[in-house]
């Protein structure tokens, strides 16, 4: 097989990849994910959490009242984030895109994880 060939059978599964409907439904969900408001301010009220945790973090010690009561929030805030509908969706399309991309990690690459005498890497 030429250089050639494996470039165009490369190009020939990315292109199957990005047409693939686990991909284009993830990308759907992705989209309707991006462009709700409540997602967008529960992203951004998780995201102030975590700011916030990280920065009591620098101050008070993990044990600290301060710390856990930030904690909390911050894993209050990630749960509401996560139940959201839009955010369920899109995580279960990833869910299966993942599991396609580590079928083709298996498939393709997993041969060359392997030394010559049958050892693995």
């Amino acid at each position: 097989m030429t250089e050639k060939d494996i470039t165009m059978l490369a190009f020939s599964l990315a292109d199957s990849i990005e047409k693939d409907p686990r991909v284009l439904a993830l990308k759907k969900a992705e989209k309707a994910m991006e462009e709700n408001d409540e997602v967008g301010r529960l992203a951004f009220a998780f995201d102030t959490a975590q700011t916030r945790y990280n920065d009591f973090l620098k101050i008070y010690s993990e044990t600290s009242p301060e710390v856990q009561k930030a904690q909390k929030n911050l894993y209050l805030h990630k749960k509401t984030l996560d139940e959201h509908p839009f955010v369920r969706e899109y995580l279960s399309c990833y869910q299966e895109v993942r599991k396609m991309y580590d079928e083709l990690q298996t498939v393709i690459f997993a041969p060359f994880n392997e030394h010559q005498c049958g050892e693995k890497k």
